[in-house]
């Protein structure tokens, strides 16, 4: 007996067995732990993407485009669903893998918001703007071996913004969307130059070349948001290219629902034809026999041009003052004429149309209104679904942006600016062709269109 109670046979393996107790705990919360981590990937992952697809949605929203029906808190948690996480009842969208019901004790949940991101800062202002998407998700479940450090229940979170920029200048928007026939909304001819700046030129809807497309000078992008085509001409442009981007900023969307558009016609307002002065100011050489020319005085505070103005070869028009110019149920056709204005802007309103086919046409726009800040820097508004007509061999110089929202622009020729300043379009359709100026150099901030770029920042 007594050299059983003596005998250390077994004693290590005792030992042992009281170590390996809190050894397994440790091992089993570790795993649990781990467990928690795979599940805080599973739910970034879910806010990666739906932050990422709600800030594609509000970049839209930003630019003024033609969006889709659903909202940025649809597509955030369309795309969260479709990484498993879903709030409860919430599960209905396509491609989910939400279950219909989690295990006892298990709930997830999302929250999609729109804010303001700053400096690593993001605040929600008004609904429905600012410039950037939060997306939340979270699982809570149960804590099974946490529970011994007093852990009843776990929540393990994930959050991500995306944020959308504005890094690049545009010269040329077609705002969309495509036409009926199936033309893109930007339409670029063969051969396209530029005797200033290039700059990229887009369409908030899908890119048509005419041809194989050949760009003179440097800076060029052709981009758009839903595609290109014939496929033929859209892999090698020459130029830097990108069909499906956010679409971009239309800065003068504002213009739209202007309380001046309400404006109408006043025939007493209309041009009157003057005395030819001895010397063209514009050509320093007197004006050539049979010459007609015509004044037309700024009408901001009331009333506007109406009724055709057909001005030709002979014709010599000359805005006469700075200031806003409207016109109203009017017909405007420079074919051949000599147009000049400095510091104006047009407003064109009603069934007003335009026409410019060579000539020499010199306007620049004010760039800084008073009466209508909102037409600072802006050369023509027009506000009418007529087709306009801007090219023609002549030297047409336009200075200023050029904003036709609701109309099929064809802009062309050997257009040039005054100078080698700002000079952009923004129109629904737009066809280019030949050596069309375009530049943003020089342009007022509040009329200059931007790409959107979405990225993650957090």
């Amino acid at each position: 007996m007594r050299k059983l109670l003596r005998s250390r046979r077994g004693s290590a393996a005792f030992a042992t067995v009281i170590a390996l107790v809190p050894l397994i705990g440790a091992v089993a919360l570790g795993a649990e732990a781990g467990s928690w981590y795979v599940t805080k990937q599973h739910a970034q992952n879910a806010a990666d993407s739906a932050a990422y697809s709600g800030a594609l949605r509000l970049a839209c929203t930003i630019a003024g485009a033609a969006c889709e029906a659903q909202s940025v808190d649809y597509r955030g948690k369309e795309f969260a669903a479709q990484n498993a996480f879903c709030n409860s009842g919430d599960t209905a969208y396509p491609g989910t893998n939400c279950a219909p019901s989690l295990p006892s004790g298990i709930s997830r949940a999302v929250q999609i918001d729109i804010g303001d991101y700053s400096a690593g800062t993001f605040s929600t202002p008004a609904a429905g703007t600012g410039n950037a998407v939060r997306a939340r998700t979270s699982q809570q479940q149960p804590a099974y071996l946490a529970a011994v450090l007093g852990l009843t229940t776990v929540n393990i979170p994930a959050q991500a913004i995306a944020l959308v920029k504005l890094p690049s200048k545009v010269c040329a928007l077609a705002l969309g969307p495509d036409p009926n026939a199936g033309n893109g909304a930007l339409k670029i001819a063969g051969n396209t130059s530029s005797n200033g700046t290039g700059c990229p030129i887009m369409s908030d809807a899908s890119v048509q070349f005419a041809s194989t497309p050949s760009f003179s000078g440097s800076g060029w992008a052709v981009l758009g948001a839903t595609g290109c085509s014939p496929n033929s001409t859209c892999a090698s442009p020459g130029v830097t290219h990108n069909y499906f981007m956010p679409p971009a900023l239309d800065p003068l969307q504002g213009l739209q629902s202007a309380s001046f558009n309400t404006r109408t016609g006043d025939t007493s307002a209309n041009s009157t034809k003057v005395t030819c002065p001895a010397v063209n100011p514009v050509t320093r050489l007197p004006y050539p026999n049979g010459s007609k020319c015509y004044n037309l005085p700024p009408n901001d505070s009331s009333g506007a041009y109406t009724g055709n103005f057909n001005w030709g070869t002979q014709d010599y028009v000359t805005f006469t003052g700075s200031g806003t110019y409207f016109f109203y149920n009017a017909s405007i056709n420079m074919t051949g004429a000599t147009v000049t204005g400095t510091a104006v802007n047009i407003v064109l309103l009603g069934n007003s149309s335009l026409t410019i086919n060579g000539g020499t046409v010199t306007l620049s726009a004010l760039t800084s209104n008073p009466t209508y800040p909102a037409l600072s820097g802006v050369l023509i508004d027009d506000q009418t679904t007529a087709s306009v007509n801007i090219g023609g061999n002549g030297v047409i110089k336009l200075a200023g942006a050029m904003y036709f929202p609701k109309a099929d622009v064809s802009f062309g020729g050997n257009t040039q600016p005054a100078n080698t300043t700002c000079s952009t379009v923004i129109a629904k359709t737009l066809n280019l062709s030949g050596g069309s100026y375009l530049s943003t150099d020089g342009c007022a901030s509040t009329t200059v269109a931007y790409t959107q770029v979405v990225a993650l920042v957090q």
